[in-house]
């Protein structure tokens, strides 16, 4: 259930292959359009702008508390000698959750790109300003399908049978982010792909070691 395989590895990189011109059209050509249509259609409804215009960020602390607990759930079954797929989820859990909240961090930092709402306000603010580190300007990739999308990710390794509630919430939270208007397109788009990247990495870094030390 930990296997990380070179197929695996492959697919990603041919996705991602993909992904790069996609990703350069929806930048180029859809986001503005899809912030704008959401802008005009469903914020011109103003029960939806008054639920959504000061959504609270809880972000950090479902980091935090997901790698509180897990540590702790670790620890205790491991010192039990129970080493089920629930304690080896806990125990990636333990180091993709923060992991996972730093690149999304650092790749905020380094593409600097102008935030939804912002550019809303201010239209001639879109664009990127790498490693400016820019007020408003922390949109790409979207840190919440980073993170939620990562730890997904890893409950369906160790539980497959959760795979399609899991791809299922991540689609309604990518929708969610960009009919909310805190997102572009590609933002959500990069986002969720860089999960399922850093996810992968942190189970070959975690199991794979073990399994070949362990032959």
């Amino acid at each position: 259930m930990t296997d990380v395989t070179d197929a695996t590895s492959r697919r990603l990189a041919v996705i991602g292959a993909l992904l790069l011109p996609f990703t350069a059209v929806c930048v180029l050509y859809l986001d503005i359009p899809v912030a704008t249509f959401v802008r005009e259609y469903l914020y011109a409804n103003r029960h939806w702008l008054r639920a959504t215009s000061d959504l609270p960020d809880l972000l950090l602390g479902v980091v935090i508390a997901a790698t509180a607990v897990s540590c702790f759930f670790y620890l205790f079954r491991s010192e039990k000698g129970i080493l089920d797929r629930a304690t080896l989820l806990a125990k990636e859990t333990v180091w993709l959750a923060p992991a996972s909240y730093l690149v999304k961090a650092l790749l905020k930092i380094a593409f600097g790109r102008c935030n939804t709402r912002y550019w809303l306000m201010e239209p001639g603010a879109y664009g990127f300003n790498w490693f400016q580190m820019k007020e408003h300007c922390d949109g790409f990739p979207s840190g919440h399908m980073l993170v939620i999308v990562a730890l997904l990710a890893a409950l369906w390794r160790f539980y497959p049978e959760s795979r399609p509630y899991g791809i299922l919430l991540s689609v309604l939270l990518g929708i969610a982010l960009i009919a909310t208007n805190y997102h572009f397109l590609s933002d959500v788009v990069v986002g969720g792909y860089l999960a399922v990247v850093l996810e992968v990495m942190v189970a070959r870094l975690l199991f794979c070691r073990h399994r070949s030390t362990s032959d």
